[in-house]
């Protein structure tokens, strides 16, 4: 009988982490994580880390950005492109700086 507690027990944990993986992001961002509602029930990008993504990750996770303004949470999405574009400014001024 415990045997088969226990493996009821491990069918509902899996069952939750599923249903979970299903509908909501783990973003990791500069100010910790963030439970987001996906746009779409899929399995794809359940965990993202947004804390050094450019523009061009944006366009790879379109879905992670339609889950962020659907959620009020367009700082995140705001922040992290500011912080590319401070990124890629820095990296053009200190490749003219060395050119000279």
């Amino acid at each position: 009988m415990r045997r088969l507690m226990t493996f009821l027990m491990g069918v509902v944990t899996g069952a939750i982490l599923l249903f979970s993986a299903l509908h909501y992001h783990l973003i990791r961002a500069n100010d910790g994580l963030h439970v987001i509602r996906k746009v779409d029930s899929k399995l794809a990008a359940t965990y993202v880390d947004i804390r050094g993504f450019t523009v061009a990750d944006w366009t790879q996770h379109p879905d992670v950005a339609a889950a962020l303004m659907n959620s009020d949470q367009r700082d995140l999405l705001e922040g992290a492109a500011t912080d590319a574009l401070h990124n890629g400014i820095d990296r053009f001024l200190n490749r003219n700086d060395a050119r000279r």
